[in-house]
């Protein structure tokens, strides 16, 4: 009986390591035109786990965005920015389009102009990939002069906020022309957009406006501009909408629904 077990290990041996010789050349394929002393590059060290498999590409993404430290043992940033730079706002991922110009898709073409506030709202979502240094990198650079952005563009998309930059939520409303020349819209361009971001994500707003003060300004029926949000047939959908909700909607502004 011994003798049959041993007969199946001479024979399932090798198969076991064929298996594994492909899945190492698959994980390896994309690295085929390296040359073997450029491994080291990345396997400085002995024993180096084979943490590569063959479907690596297509599932990097959350063991990424779980522990990037994991990948920067080997990568630095400017061997992510080699795939994930580029593309438009729908670039495709698929790896069929592998090293061709994409990104990911939390960083589409208008990144640049919403993550100050994503970043203020919710820093985490940063440093999954991120470390301070890679905002410093841009923000140390900013001088006084260049501080003139449009504060509330088209859904709120502009505003400047770091560890290393000034406190916006300190400031007064009068107080945005010492930095902002000019580069404020006027009420009727920023209004006609700002709707949807605020319902899109009301967070974004408090960002700045926490007590919510700013909001009753015009949407109050008592006071202010009386800008009503709801549409003129509401008396007879808002029973819709109230139940969709289950409320939560509702109290964002009313005590009672």
């Amino acid at each position: 009986m011994k003798n049959w077990f041993f007969v199946f290990l001479l024979i399932s041996l090798p198969a076991v390591y064929v298996q594994q010789a492909v899945a190492q050349k698959e994980s390896h394929r994309d690295y085929a035109s390296m040359k073997v002393v450029e491994c080291n590059d990345c396997h400085k060290n002995e024993g180096v786990a084979l943490n590569h498999d063959a479907d690596w590409l297509r599932g990097h993404r959350l063991p990424a965005q779980k522990g990037a430290s994991n990948c920067g043992q080997c990568h630095d940033q400017s061997y992510c920015l080699d795939c994930h730079t580029g593309g438009g706002i729908n670039a495709d991922l698929s790896t069929q389009n592998y090293r061709r110009d994409y990104i990911p898709k939390s960083h589409k073409s208008d990144w640049i102009e919403i993550h100050p506030i994503k970043a203020q709202d919710n820093p985490q979502s940063c440093t999954r990939c991120h470390d301070q240094k890679n905002c410093q990198d841009c923000h140390s650079r900013y001088r006084s002069t260049d501080l003139q952005f449009q504060s509330h563009r088209r859904q709120f998309r502009d505003i400047k906020v770091s560890d290393i930059g000034p406190n916006h939520a300190i400031f007064t409303t009068a107080q945005c022309p010492t930095c902002h020349q000019g580069g404020i819209l006027p009420s009727h361009q920023w209004s006609s957009d700002h709707a949807s971001e605020a319902r899109r994500n009301l967070q974004s707003c408090g960002t700045c406006h926490s007590d919510g003060d700013v909001c009753m300004t015009c949407h109050s029926a008592r006071t202010g501009l009386k800008v009503n949000p709801h549409p003129r047939n509401w008396n007879g959908v808002k029973g819709n909408y109230r139940d969709k909700s289950s409320g939560r909607t509702c109290v964002r502004c009313h005590d009672r629904f």
